[in-house]
């Protein structure tokens, strides 16, 4: 036995300084072809990017670890806001042409990292039909954000806070993140199917017309002063508030059906 127990046998700490030099290039591979240096280049300091975005872009699709915020606005670009080893990895694409933007953060290795720095982009514009959120960070408004029509989907563990005002208002929930809505929708559509929360008890509607699906699972809070109507499939349980001239509601499950306290 060692008189020295406190001190590492230099055998020991060879066969580390091996092992990870027999790991590295597995552990490199682990990032994807392209990206085999990012494990090693650390997120550098904070810098902006100003990025021109389309005119016509009608469609945002945000994949991976990004927050999006977007902000109401007479001019269209973009502002990212990351480390300056990594900003470039943020990558904007238009695979549909300019009316579609899809946002993707392309680093890998970012278990490597901080994650105090962020990965932020602000989109300027004034006009979106359909919003995607297909990744786990958040998607948000800056301020209030009028929309005549607007389509929301989530279809990730990403969450989604918007504050709208609308004609129509249509959203998708068919994954783990939650959805929060606030502001005014005269009819509003949320269609719901897996575990993730719908929060819209602060976004006041005239007329609320709803569809639960066998497999959703998680709640909904929603508010109306006109029509509640809709089928409730899942069991999960939707809580409206308004209260509602009329209520016309379904399904095997429509007991689910309960007045918010």
């Amino acid at each position: 036995m060692s008189v020295f127990p406190n001190v590492v046998p230099r055998a020991l700490v060879g066969s580390f300084w091996l092992a990870l030099g027999a790991l590295g290039p597995w552990l490199l591979s682990g990032c994807g072809a392209g990206h085999e240096a990012d494990c090693l280049k650390s997120n550098g300091a904070v810098v902006v990017q100003r990025r021109a975005i389309s005119r016509q872009l009608r469609q945002l699709r945000v994949y991976d670890n990004v927050d999006v915020t977007i902000v109401p606005d007479t001019a269209s670009y973009a502002e990212v806001r990351a480390g300056e080893n990594v900003i470039d990895d943020i990558e904007f694409s238009t695979p549909a042409g300019p009316s579609q933007l899809v946002i993707r953060n392309t680093s890998r290795c970012n278990w490597a990292r901080s994650y105090n720095t962020p990965r932020e982009v602000r989109l300027h514009l004034p006009y979106l039909h359909d919003v995607e959120q297909r990744g786990y960070g958040l998607l948000t408004t800056a301020s209030q954000w009028a929309q005549d029509t607007l389509f929301v989907r989530v279809l990730s563990p990403g969450d989604v806070n918007l504050n709208v005002t609308s004609t129509y208002l249509y959203v998708d929930s068919y994954d783990a993140g939650d959805l929060t809505l606030s502001g005014f929708a005269h009819d509003f559509h949320p269609n719901l199917g897996s575990n993730g929360f719908l929060f819209a008890s602060a976004l006041q509607t005239d007329f609320c017309y709803f569809y639960t699906y066998p497999s959703w699972v998680g709640n909904a809070y929603v508010r109306t002063r006109g029509n509640l109507g809709g089928t409730l499939n899942g069991s999960g349980t939707l809580y409206y508030s308004g209260p509602p001239a009329y209520i016309d509601v379904i399904g095997p499950n429509k007991q689910r059906l309960v007045r918010e306290q």
